[in-house]
């Protein structure tokens, strides 16, 4: 009975719209982003004397010091800070007496009057051509602020406090921010040590599917909701109810097989697209004498991106089923975003985030130094599913026995 209900609502999906608009859009969206094959031709292995190598994330204080201290400075040369409190952008100006104090901060930190500092800043970026949008870029990523001799990181992270205390929270200079935000040029040796990592880590394919998961976590914590809210509201709009909770089949069977159908109909576009954007990868480690993951593509999608789309369908589904309205469209539209905006940066730092982000090729050592966070972020989100269902499947049965629920008495038909 169970594998029927599921041939069911699978060809009940295929018959939606919605399921329709759901495909194109994800297809769009992840063709346009990885349409380049993320630069595949360009990858190869690092040559020495070439002028830069790119950049890489660092723990390095000294860089974390000289890197925030910079850009302090020019937030307040222009005295315009902006901060991200609830996730989205506030314009932040400091009166004279807040501008006049993180000014005496910058100063102490470094050892040198705001003047000589103006100075100092004034020269470095003369020495480029500002004229020049490549060269204009390269000034602001090579401006450092040095920290006076003896100046130590405790000491830092204080002075850091009281800069926040001027321009409130979600700033730049909150602790988390700085400390996973700051990049230096990556050298010789660091570039050939990452692309030996691409290559015997990763096997070349799966540092590209995280890129790939990284995109599609963004679409999938949203478009999955518009499917199950269409699911749940069918049987209203089609004034089923009635015939449905007459029935001799369980609740659970009838739920279950609605939720599983959706989540295996919603998760293969993802895997199937994945296995196209993988081709180019697989081609290019085969002419660079690699052995690739042709399995990274399952991988990745099953552990990355198939509990997101569980949590999230679970969610249309009971509170859908609850209300008997389209709340939780709003809902999981708020808690995308939340997600997406909590995020201190763009790889990795995983906690309970519902988008997972590793936005980078590369840095395989690191992603396997993090990897277990990756697997209990998404073994929590799976369990959780789990739950909602199980609450969905109570409510559904309620509402076939015209009990009361929370929500206020729920009626059914009297058969």
């Amino acid at each position: 009975m169970f594998g029927t209900l599921f041939k069911i609502e699978c060809r009940q999906i295929l018959k939606s719209l919605v399921y329709y608009i759901y495909v194109i859009i994800f297809v769009l969206f992840m063709t346009s982003q990885m349409n380049d094959g993320e630069g595949v031709e360009s990858i190869q292995k690092p040559a020495a004397g070439q002028e830069s190598y790119g950049t890489v994330y660092t723990q390095d204080k000294t860089a974390i010091m000289e890197n925030t201290l910079a850009s302090l400075v020019e937030n307040l040369n222009h005295n315009s800070f902006y901060t991200y409190p609830v996730g989205f952008a506030k314009h932040i100006t400091l009166n004279e007496t807040e501008l006049k104090q993180a000014k005496q901060i910058v100063e102490k930190c470094t050892g040198k009057s705001w003047e000589e500092i103006m100075t100092e800043m004034e020269n470095h970026f003369a020495s480029f051509d500002q004229s020049d949008i490549e060269s204009a870029m390269a000034a602001y990523r090579s401006y450092k602020v040095a920290v006076r001799d003896g100046f130590s990181y405790e000491e830092f992270e204080t002075q850091m406090e009281r800069i926040c205390s001027f321009i409130g929270k979600g700033s730049d200079y909150e602790k988390e921010k700085y400390e996973n935000a700051t990049m230096v040029p990556m050298t010789y040796e660091q570039a050939v040590e990452e692309y030996e990592n691409i290559c015997n880590i990763d096997k070349f394919t799966g540092t590209y599917m995280r890129v790939f998961c990284d995109y599609a976590g963004i679409v999938l914590a949203v478009l999955p909701i518009f499917i199950g809210v269409s699911r749940v509201l069918r049987d209203k709009r089609a004034k089923a109810e009635q015939v449905i909770y007459a029935k001799s089949i369980s609740g659970g069977q009838i739920v279950i097989s609605r939720y599983i159908a959706n989540v295996v109909m919603v998760f293969l576009p993802v895997v199937l697209t994945a296995f196209l954007v993988q081709q180019p990868y697989l081609y290019k480690a085969q002419t660079l004498g690699v052995t690739p993951d042709v399995f990274a593509f399952l991988k990745y999608t099953l552990v990355w991106l198939l509990p997101e789309i569980m949590v999230v369908l679970a969610v249309s589904f009971l509170i859908t089923e609850y209300t008997g309205n389209i709340l939780s469209v709003f809902v999981q539209v708020f808690w995308a975003i939340s997600s997406l905006f909590a995020a201190v940066t763009l790889t990795g730092n995983f906690g309970l985030k519902l988008v997972a982000r590793w936005n980078t090729s590369g840095q395989s050592a690191r992603f396997l130094a993090e990897r277990n966070e990756l697997f209990l972020n998404r073994g929590y989100y799976m369990v959780l599913a789990l739950i909602l269902i199980v609450l969905t499947v109570w409510i559904y049965e309620r509402k076939r026995k015209g009990g009361e629920t929370l929500y206020g008495k729920i009626f059914k038909a009297k058969c």
